[in-house]
C-alpha cells in the first residue's frame, strides 16, 4: 500500500515538470551518531524495497556497515509533498549488482569506472577523471564495460512511511504506514 502511493507521488511530480523526482536524500549515522546525509538515486522502487547504487569505498557505505538503519526522504517541490521512509539496509548480491550493471547506460558505467576508486579522496584536479574518462572511452569503444569492482548497490527495506501533504492555508495532511506482523498499518498524525 505506502509502496503504491509513493509510485503514484513520484509520478505525478514527473508529470508536474520535475526532472529528478527519484532523487533522495539517504540518511546515515557515523560512529558517535553523527548523521550524514547526500542525495542519491533511487533505482527502483517495489514491496521488497528501495534500491540505490554507489561506490564501495565512500563514507556511505562505511556508515551502512557500521549502522544498517537509516531514512530516505523525498522532497517533492511542485506538489508539495514529502516522504520519509525509515527501515533497514541490506547489501545486493554481487550477482544483482552485475545485472543492474547491465542496465546502466554506456556513458554512466564509463563515468563511474572514472571516479568511483577516488570518489570522496582529495584529488589534484578534475582533468585527472576526464582524462580517465576519455582513456576507458577509447580502451572499451567497441566492447561492453566489465562491471566494476567499485560498484556496488543496496536495499532499503522499510518498516514505516510517512507521507506528508503540505498546505499553507490550511492544516497540513500528514499520514504513517508503519510495517507490523507482516502487514503495513495506517494512522493518521497530527502535522
Amino acid at each position: 500500500m505506502p509502496f503504491k502511493l509513493l509510485n503514484t507521488w513520484l509520478d505525478e511530480e514527473k508529470a508536474s515538470g520535475a526532472p529528478n523526482p527519484h532523487q533522495a536524500v539517504l540518511s546515515t549515522v557515523m560512529p558517535g551518531s553523527a548523521p550524514h546525509g547526500r542525495v542519491v538515486a533511487i533505482r527502483e522502487i517495489s514491496d521488497q524495497g528501495l534500491l540505490f547504487f554507489t561506490q564501495r569505498r565512500t563514507r556511505k557505505v562505511d556508515e551502512i556497515k557500521y549502522n544498517p538503519q537509516a531514512t530516505i526522504t523525498f522532497w517533492l517541490e511542485l506538489k508539495q509533498r514529502q516522504v520519509i521512509i525509515e527501515g533497514q539496509i541490506e547489501v545486493l548480491s554481487d550477482a544483482d549488482n552485475a545485472i543492474y550493471w547491465e542496465t546502466y547506460p554506456r556513458e554512466a558505467q564509463i563515468r563511474f569506472a572514472a571516479y568511483a576508486p577516488t570518489s570522496g579522496q582529495p584529488i589534484g584536479s578534475k582533468q585527472i577523471l576526464e582524462e580517465k574518462r576519455g582513456k576507458i572511452a577509447a580502451e572499451y569503444v567497441d566492447k561492453a564495460l566489465p562491471l566494476s569492482p567499485d560498484y556496488c548497490g543496496f536495499r532499503l527495506r522499510p518498516n514505516r512511511f510517512v507521507f506528508y501533504v503540505y498546505c499553507t492555508s490550511e492544516l497540513s495532511d500528514v499520514c504513517e504506514y508503519i510495517f507490523s506482523r507482516h502487514t503495513w498499518h495506517k494512522q493518521i498524525l497530527s502535522p
